[in-house]
């Protein structure tokens, strides 16, 4: 007992701890007796660790890579709807994309998507077998998107995003990706984004053509040229003999720009509404670069020559397809949208009141030659609206759905106001007919479909359109909104009760009466399934186009060859494509 309090003592002076154990259990003031200590006891104090350093940050944090493979071959039979001319098409078209993303901070990103886009065998080493790829023909691969995205500025939710983009808004009626050709669209520009919960707000800016190059070596395609490549101009039903023209009008286009302010309302996720306005802004030159300028190709008012033509789009989207991929809450989906257009096109024409077309002589004093311009002129004004309505009904794994569209057309032409809408940027393959006949141009369309959607084995669809003109005078338009001129009974100006035969291709200054032009384009009914499986998405589509009396009366064209009438008519057209997509 002296031995153990001696080296108590000894370890209490040394300040070594000391653990007092009691040999006599205690209770808890509930009443429980602690748990028995344990007969080799640790001591108490534990030596402290330090904190282990955080791993520097590394070149992969934030970077993400994808790619897209996808080829497609196509049909098509039959689209000028003529018997004796031999029209038919078909190709396999292959595109891949490549994309990397940088996120150097939560709200500050950078992505590259490099884009090859090509048709099998359409290199010259091809049909040799070497330098397939880069036999030098062509640029088949570009940079579909490059740009800087900075999130949250200022503490708002601001966003800013600036450089090669793509654009998609609503139903991409106006506004679209395009991603179904195979090249697809981008803008070069900036955008400003505010988004929140309730509602959201997108003002962007971006440059469509650039009239100057620069001085280290950027070249561009628009503005005024010295000398001009000439193409062949073939009439479209290939009765007559082509005949050499100059490609001026690529060349008379100097700068370009769209812009839009694109607003959503979101009050709730039964109903969005679009609110937006579009501007697309074209600069037209003098066709030529000599160093005289002659007066009469500034002061003619058939020229566009030094002037602008200015295009606004103000619209409205109603719809409650509010989920991703266009979905919608509901049993019942709806979307409907309107849009109207002004502006000028910077022609100055003779009014349409001027039907005795009151012209006067000048003299240009640069070259003393003569040249004839009316007494009075006008601005040459758009004055257009389009209207698009989709309704579906979905039970269980089935849709029915139904549409209606129409584009406004124009039944005078030689007058001073454009009443055929213009379509900008659109994605249409969806709307209109898989075959790609016409845009929002010129038409109306009445259509109905049905699709169903398995878990396992992929979604069919059918659709059915029906497809006439809004105004018969007007032309019909094809996908990207040029005019098929000659592809469709029309006329220039709105002959409206003229009864008489017109025995000339044309009619009599081109203008065919009323009682003599056709209503419908076609019928079309597509069929169209896709399989997914894993990463990889297989598609088919097959159509079959009807042509209506407005192609029937202008291929078998009685005006034309009213004596030696022939039957060169074919009624049907066909489309077919089967299209495989692999992302990863």
């Amino acid at each position: 007992m002296r031995i153990s309090f001696f080296l108590f003592l000894i370890l209490l002076a040394t300040g070594y701890p000391i653990s007092v154990q009691s040999t006599t259990p205690t209770t808890e003031p509930n009443g429980t007796s602690p748990t028995a200590p344990s007969p080799n006891p640790s001591p108490s104090i534990q030596p402290i660790q330090e904190p282990k350093p955080s791993p520097p940050p590394t070149w992969s944090d934030g970077f993400s890579a994808g790619a897209l493979v996808r080829f497609r071959p196509e049909m098509k039979y039959n689209f000028d709807f003529n018997r004796n001319t031999n029209d038919n098409v078909d190709f396999t078209g292959q595109k891949i994309q490549f994309f990397v993303q940088k996120e150097f901070t939560k709200d500050v990103i950078a992505k590259v998507t490099f884009q090859d886009s090509r048709l099998w065998g359409a290199e010259k080493g091809s049909l040799t077998g070497i330098a397939t790829a880069n036999d030098g023909t062509r640029q088949s691969t570009d940079v579909r998107e490059a740009y800087i995205e900075s999130k949250n500025n200022f503490g708002f939710p601001l966003h800013v995003q600036a450089g090669r983009q793509i654009l998609r808004y609503g139903d991409e009626r106006l506004v679209g990706s395009l991603d179904w050709t195979n090249v697809g669209r981008s803008f070069d520009g900036l955008r400003f984004k505010w988004e929140d919960k309730f509602f959201s707000s997108h003002l962007f800016v971006t440059s469509v053509s650039e009239r100057h190059s620069d001085i280290a070596g950027n070249t561009t395609n628009f503005g005024v040229k010295s000398q001009y490549n000439t193409y062949l101009d073939c009439p479209y039903n290939g009765t007559k003999v082509c005949t050499p023209k100059i490609d001026a009008q690529r060349q008379e286009l100097g700068d370009s720009y769209f812009t839009g302010f694109y607003n959503t309302l979101k009050p709730s996720d039964y109903l969005h509404i679009d609110l937006y306005y579009l501007g697309l802004q074209k600069e037209y030159l003098r066709t030529n670069n000599s160093l005289v300028l002659t007066t009469g190709e500034v002061g003619n008012p058939n020229t566009r020559a030094g002037r602008w033509d200015v295009l606004h789009t103000y619209g409205i989207r109603v719809t409650n397809k509010t989920q991703a991929s266009k979905k919608a809450l509901q049993a019942i989906d709806y979307s409907f949208e309107y849009a109207t257009q002004t502006g000028t096109t910077g022609r100055n024409i003779t009014p349409k009141w001027d039907s005795f077309q009151t012209n006067v002589s000048l003299v240009d004093p640069l070259t003393s030659t003569t040249y004839q311009q009316n007494l009075y002129r006008e601005k040459e004004r758009y004055k257009t609206f389009a209207f698009g309505a989709d309704i579906g009904y979905t039970i269980s794994k089935v849709r029915m759905g139904v549409a209606y569209d129409v584009g406004s057309g124009d039944p005078n032409r030689t007058d001073g106001s454009i009443a055929s809408f213009q379509n900008l940027f659109h994605t249409n393959h969806f709307f209109y007919g898989m075959a790609d006949q016409v845009s929002w141009v010129n038409m109306k369309s009445k259509s109905v479909n049905i699709s169903y959607a398995t878990e396992s084995y992929g979604t069919f669809r059918i659709d059915y359109f029906a497809i006439e003109k809004h105004k018969l005078q007007d032309s019909w338009y094809d996908l990207v909104g040029n005019a098929k001129s000659g592809a469709s009974t029309e006329s220039i100006a709105n002959n409206q009760y003229d009864v008489s035969q017109v025995l000339t291709e044309n009619g009599t200054g081109n203008n065919r009466p009323v009682s003599m032009l056709g209503r419908s384009l076609f019928r079309e009914v597509d069929v169209k399934y896709n399989l997914p499986f894993k990463n990889i998405l297989i598609e088919g589509g097959y159509s079959m186009i009807f042509a209506g009396d407005a192609i029937q009366n202008k291929v078998n064209d009685r005006t034309v060859n009213a004596n030696v009438y022939t039957n060169q008519f074919s009624k049907t057209a066909q489309f077919a494509y089967l299209m495989v997509t692999a992302q990863f």
